[in-house]
Parts: C-alpha cells; sequence; structure tokens
C-alpha cells in the first residue's frame, strides 16, 4: 500500500495532534470510536484511490487520512456506520476530487461531508446524544457505552444552549466529560493540539487566534450570558484548530488570513443565533471557503496598485 500513498510530513504531524483526541474519546464512547474512524478512512482511501487509478503514478493524498479521521471525530458516536461511509465518500469525491485532487480544493473535504449527513439525516447528526463514560477504566472496556438506550440525552451542551440559554458545568465542558461529537468535546486536549500544531508550524496561529477572537466578540453582543459557555461547546474550537487552518482551503494572503478567521468566527455566531442550527460552524467554514479566493485576489489587487503607479 505505500506505493499507493503520497507522503506528506505535515499531514502526519497533524495525525500525531489529534491521537491524544481518539484516546480519550474512546474512553469517552468506547472502542465503537476506532471501528468509525478506520471505516471512514478506508472508505476515503478507497474513494480517492478510484478516482486516481488511471493516472501514470497513481498516488492518494496522505491528506485523505486526515480527512477520514478528522470528518469520523466530527460525528456522534451513535452514527451507523452506512452513513459514515456516505459522508466520507461524499468528503472526497465532492470535497476534492471533483475540482482536480488535493491542492486545488477549495472547500474543507472533511466538513463537505459533515455538512451533507448532517442535512440528509439530522436525526441520526442531531436528535439524541449518548452520555459518555466518566470513570475509569471508562469505555477502553467496552466497543461502546454501557445501556446506550438508557443513557440518551436528548441534546448536546450547544443544543441545551440553543433551547433553555444555559449549561453551567463549565469544568465538565472543559475537560469534555460531555455528550458531543466523537472528538469535540474536551477543551483542554484541543488546546494542547493547538500548541503542538503551532509549535512544529504545521498550523497558523494567525487563524486559530482571529476566530477565537471573532467568535468571542460576536458571541459577547449576541449572547453576552454565555459568552464562555459557547467558546467552549460545539464543534467550532476543534474546527477551528484543526479545519480553518487547513493550507490547502485557508486564505492564502497574510491581511486575508486575518479577515478569513474574523469571517468564520462572525459567521459561527451570527447563524448559531438567528438560524435553525445550533451548530454553525460547518455553514461557516462552507461560506468562507468560498468567499476566500475573491478576497485573496483583492487583496493582491490592492497591494499591486502602488508598485504599478511608480512604473507610470
Amino acid at each position: 500500500m505505500k506505493n499507493y500513498i503520497l507522503k506528506q510530513a505535515i499531514m502526519n504531524k497533524v495525525l500525531y495532534a489529534l491521537l491524544p483526541i481518539i484516546l480519550f474519546s474512546i474512553f469517552l464512547f468506547g472502542w465503537r470510536v476506532l471501528i468509525v474512524i478506520l471505516f471512514t478512512n478506508c472508505i476515503a482511501f478507497l474513494t480517492e484511490f478510484i478516482m486516481v487509478r488511471k493516472k501514470a503514478m497513481p498516488k492518494v493524498s496522505m491528506a485523505v487520512f486526515v480527512t477520514g479521521t478528522l470528518l469520523a471525530l466530527s460525528l456522534p458516536p451513535t452514527i451507523p456506520l452506512w452513513i459514515a461511509g456516505v459522508a466520507a465518500i461524499i468528503a472526497v469525491l465532492f470535497g476534492k476530487m471533483v475540482f482536480g485532487g488535493f491542492g486545488v480544493n477549495i472547500f474543507n473535504p472533511a466538513i463537505v461531508g459533515r455538512a451533507f449527513v448532517y442535512i440528509s439525516f439530522p436525526k441520526e447528526m442531531t436528535i439524541s446524544w449518548v452520555k459518555p463514560f466518566t470513570q475509569l477504566p471508562g469505555g477502553f472496556f467496552s466497543y461502546q457505552t454501557v445501556d446506550a438506550v438508557q443513557k440518551i440525552t436528548s441534546a448536546s451542551p450547544i443544543g441545551i444552549i440553543a433551547e433553555s440559554g444555559t449549561y453551567a458545568k463549565l469544568s465538565e465542558l472543559f475537560w469534555g466529560i460531555i455528550p458531543g461529537s466523537m472528538g469535540e468535546t474536551s477543551v483542554i486536549l484541543i488546546l494542547i493540539a493547538a500548541i503542538y500544531l503551532i509549535i512544529t508550524k504545521t498550523a497558523k496561529w494567525q487563524a486559530m487566534l482571529s476566530c477565537i477572537l471573532s467568535l468571542a466578540i460576536f458571541t459577547a453582543i449576541f449572547d453576552p450570558a454565555n459568552t464562555l459557555v459557547n467558546l467552549m461547546t460545539g464543534g467550532a474550537l476543534f474546527g477551528i484548530v484543526f479545519m480553518i487552518t487547513d493550507p490547502i482551503t485557508m486564505a492564502k494572503t497574510d491581511i486575508g488570513v486575518w479577515i478569513y478567521g474574523l469571517l468564520v468566527g462572525f459567521l459561527t455566531v451570527f447563524i448559531r443565533k438567528f438560524s435553525l442550527f445550533a451548530e454553525g460552524f460547518m455553514f461557516a467554514l462552507l461560506l468562507a471557503n468560498t468567499f476566500m479566493p475573491i478576497i485573496d485576489f483583492g487583496i493582491q489587487k490592492i497591494k499591486a496598485k502602488p508598485s504599478m503607479q511608480g512604473a507610470k
């Protein structure tokens, strides 16, 4: 299989950063988490291989495993495997390959796959969430959460905020002992991953910082009572660290990177506040991906004007 994989060191670092989050997710929800991750990665790999197999040197990008892993971790722990598989196919096929493959896609593939199944299968994606294990050994001796039927809760923390306006257990939010998508619960582990990615120069801190500042400012404007809670719930923080920093789909200019983060943060809060969707990050990211090429183009044009005038 190594002969068919395009090695990309930067993608390996992203996967390393995800390892603690994967282990914690297994603790919370059982070994089914790993099954879902392996399944989405296999489907994503096969999808890309089918698309590149007729090339002179068929190579599947290492990035496909980042896509498969991020996609799986953004899904609920009870997601049916066939839905996870559909998400993986959509992510690779319509999030990347229709644009020509790795390096030319404008949308984050993992978010494309998640958005498709989020809209297509709302019951499986949004209606109910499994309460996690909270004590050792957690899910390390279980395939999935014990007595899942009895342990179903009606909403994730971000859903509870949308319904009742509050979710006060900040310590649970920080450590991640809460219902939610498989890799999006623990604030502390996501922040540690962010530090690792920044130190290893795998991700740009400017994009993370601008998005967090934007999210905090506009949440304070629209929902001041729950500013901190909103920052710590939903998939926004996970997406800020692992998805807006995708070097292929993010802004290419220095100013554009700041605008990109600010735009994602604002749109996330706006969608959360004024739409029917409790979690607005994925739609915010897709919208920002849509507009960033033209914003980058405009910035480059503005920068070029003084030199052009000087030449005259």
